[in-house]
């Protein structure tokens, strides 16, 4: 009996997969097959029957995620490149055995506890040839001169705690960048690694990430916080430019001027004026906080070297006041009165700095600075101390206090030095003596000021016959004395009072009704003649010390 074979049409055969791999399946069987796959276990595999759903939005959401994160690295590579410029490889300077010792040399003798010595740097530039950028190898040659002269750095935080009457450090420095240049970033960073010293920037803050590559950009500058070796302060947030001031087209620092408003033919109001600038300067705050980083504290002059610089650092100009709102501590390159970091600057709210340009040697910059340490009111024989006699001395030379004084007609006929002024600020609590001969017929005098550049300096005038005291040149005792062409003067400065003797007999005595931290301060020497061709008046013997009463009162 022959078989009978069914024939099938091809086209009812598929080819399906119910779970074993593929498999010939018949179109009218397809679906009774089908629907036992469930109930085989068929179908239950990833992305089948009730799981297929929670399963695809989970490969989704993981390939949304890859992608995102390939989209968000791609964009922080492309920040980075915009707004993170390359650090240049760490310089190195050349230096000698006898750069060593010289550095050294000038760091003898000099307190090892002192208040610091403030320093503005502006830029630190391979290529610049502006006067105010040192080259990288310049800047580490000044930080590893200032680390052989035993300096060491403060931050932001040590420095304002000193000011605000902390403890004295010891000698150190607090490092100033003003502006927020790139190149601080680029070279200044790592040299300053390098030395394991501190660094402070007062940011123009309204041209971060602008201008670039020549300021810093925020990224860099959070960069550089989270380093721990920067910390950052205000320089404003848009004045540190000039505007026209008045109809002539006369310009000026915006900070210290009422600006002319063109549109309506006027100046500023002082009320437009001072609303103007505490937004300014309030912006900056805001701007600094809002990059995470502490509210400053201290606030550094636009133009301190240039334009408006007799208004920025007036103790009675309308800005410092404004300043004062928002700032303890001003910072500048120039003052009237010599105010280097000391408690009487504290309580002025005014520091003033010592400026590096390009051109300065590190030689210069050390000398400079060591004569701004705070040194006690203890000098024997500082007449001879020619270097460190500074002041006004009206073109005559320091000869001319002790017996050297040109005989030319062109003489001028009078003469003023002081004694260290910028590291005697503190000084109170001492006593000075000097003999003062040559005092001839009476066309000639003398005078011994002690509390130099304070709120009310003291000067004891000698003639032949006269002795004068004055307060800040004002006449307040005087005495007869015996006719004499010399004279030996003593002085006594308590915290308020300020006692005079002339031959260890008369008595000249004034007690002051200033702050007794604004009385604080230094010797004054002051020559003069009557008549072109006179006798000047001789130095002799001068001596200072401590006074065991600091108080200064009998």
């Amino acid at each position: 009996m022959a078989l009978k074979i069914e024939q099938r049409d091809p086209h009812v055969v598929v080819v399906h997969d119910h779970g074993n791999g593929p498999e010939p399946c018949f179109r009218s069987d397809y679906a009774h097959k089908t629907g036992h796959d469930h109930s085989r276990g068929r179908g239950l595999g990833w992305g089948r029957g009730w799981t297929q759903w929670p399963v695809r939005v989970l490969l989704g959401a993981l390939t949304l995620s890859v992608v995102l994160a390939s989209g968000a690295a791609g964009l922080e590579r492309y920040l980075s490149r915009k707004y993170m410029s390359p650090q240049a490889p760490l310089s190195h300077a050349s230096i000698t055995a006898a750069d060593r010792v010289d550095w050294t040399r000038q760091g003898v003798g000099l307190p090892d506890h002192a208040p610091p010595v403030v320093l503005t740097f502006h830029d630190v530039n391979k290529k610049s040839t502006s006067p105010y950028a040192l080259t990288p190898q310049s800047f580490d040659r000044q930080l590893t001169a200032l680390e052989t002269a035993g300096y060491r750095t403060l931050s932001a935080k040590q420095f304002t705690n000193y000011m605000n009457g902390g403890p004295t450090p010891r000698r150190s420095v607090l490092l100033t960048f003003d502006d927020g240049t790139d190149g601080l970033w680029k070279f200044a960073d790592r040299i300053l690694a390098k030395h394991h010293m501190r660094g402070t920037i007062f940011l123009i803050t309204g041209s971060m990430d602008k201008h670039r590559p020549y300021y810093l950009t925020w990224r860099e500058i959070e960069r550089m916080h989270g380093s721990g070796r920067w910390d950052f302060q205000s320089h404003t947030r848009a004045m540190h430019s000039v505007k026209q001031v008045d109809a002539t087209g006369n310009t000026g620092a915006p900070l210290v001027n009422r600006l002319w408003l063109a549109d309506e033919g006027r100046r500023e109001t002082p009320a437009e004026y001072r609303a103007r600038v505490l937004h300014d300067l309030a912006g900056s705050v805001k701007d600094i906080v809002g990059h995470g980083m502490p509210a400053p504290t201290m606030f550094a002059v636009p133009f301190s070297d240039g334009p408006g610089r007799q208004d920025a650092d007036s103790t009675d100009s309308q800005a410092r006041h404004l300043l004062k709102e928002l700032f303890p501590l001003v910072m500048t390159d120039h003052s009237s009165v010599p105010l280097t970091a000391s408690r009487r600057s504290a309580s002025a709210g005014l520091v003033q700095r010592v400026e590096v340009m390009a051109k300065t040697t590190p030689d210069e910059m050390l000398t400079d600075v060591g004569q701004k340490v705070q040194v006690p009111a203890d000098v024997r024989g500082p007449l001879s101390e020619t270097e460190n006699w500074g002041g006004r001395q009206t073109r005559t030379g320091f000869g001319v206090f002790v017996g050297k004084a040109p005989k030319s007609p062109q003489t001028p006929r009078y003469a003023k030095a002081d004694y260290r002024p910028d590291s005697s600020v503190d000084w109170t609590g001492y006593g000075a003596t000097v003999v003062i001969g040559s005092l001839g017929n009476g066309t000639n005098q003398a005078a011994l000021g002690v509390r130099t550049n304070s709120k009310e300096p003291m000067t004891v005038v000698v003639t032949r016959n006269r002795a004068i005291l004055l307060a800040n040149g004002y006449k307040v005792a005087t005495q007869p004395l015996d006719p004499r062409s010399e004279h030996t003067v003593t002085v006594k400065v308590g915290s308020d009072t300020t006692t005079a003797y002339i031959d260890g007999q008369v008595k000249l005595s004034h007690v002051s009704d200033q702050p007794s931290d604004q009385l604080t301060g230094g010797v004054t020497i002051r020559s003069g003649i009557n008549r072109a061709g006179n006798q000047w008046p001789v130095f002799k013997g001068l001596d200072i010390s401590p006074l065991k009463d600091t108080r200064g009162r009998e």
